[in-house]
């Protein structure tokens, strides 16, 4: 944690300097990950413990609407976290835990998240992810055979194809329940004949093309 009578600084030197130099090794933060790095189950039992405290007071400790005008140090804004977040979050992490849908998970994702986020890709386009495309379509051609069982012909001409998917990956429930109506729409009023398709002639020429008019 930050002495008290220091000021946390805002100039374009400390922004840079927080994009583009890692935390020390000595600060709050680093400890941390140090700790986290060496003994997950160890942070896991001693931080998240879902103490017994009422619903009404963990919200007072997130009760400001404004955003500060004071800037603070990553350190002290970590102590916060573990104090306040950690201290009282559910220990969904436990192999015992039952419920929501959450299981534990292994222990290897945490080192693999940190990886995750220090690349920063964006799949949604090659020149931002290059071989995590490849790498998603691969895992997608994987799920697809798992339950389709196609040739191996099949796959080598399909899986990497910049003009087709065998499928997405979804961030959620939801957007995945949307994201399969949509393509179950797509595919029942495809181009056919004079009609170019949903995306050239739009949803009303689909309808009337197959015979929903009076819908």
């Amino acid at each position: 944690m930050s002495p008290k009578n220091d000021i946390a600084e805002v100039s374009q030197e400390s922004l840079y300097r927080i994009f583009t130099i890692p935390e020390a090794p000595d600060s709050t933060l680093g400890k941390i990950e140090k700790h986290l790095s060496e003994n997950l189950m160890g942070f896991l039992g001693e931080h998240i413990v879902a103490r017994e405290k009422p619903l009404q007071e963990i919200e007072r400790d997130f009760d400001k609407s404004q955003i500060p005008e004071e800037p603070q140090f990553v350190s002290d804004h970590t102590e916060f976290l573990l104090d306040k977040l950690v201290a009282h979050s559910v220990h969904t992490a436990s192999p015992r835990f039952i419920g929501h849908m959450t299981s534990a998970l292994p222990y290897f994702l945490l080192p693999l998240a940190k990886l995750m986020v220090g690349l920063n890709q964006n799949l949604v386009k090659i020149e931002t992810s290059k071989a995590f495309t490849p790498l998603e379509r691969n895992v997608i051609g994987m799920l697809h055979h798992l339950v389709y069982q196609q040739d191996a012909p099949f796959y080598n001409r399909w899986m990497h194809s910049a003009q087709h998917s065998l499928g997405a990956f979804c961030s959620g429930g939801t957007i995945a329940n949307m994201t399969a109506l949509w393509v179950a729409r797509n595919r029942l009023l495809q181009a056919d004949g004079d009609f170019a398709g949903i995306a050239a002639d739009g949803l009303a020429a689909g309808l009337q093309h197959y015979g929903y008019s009076k819908l």
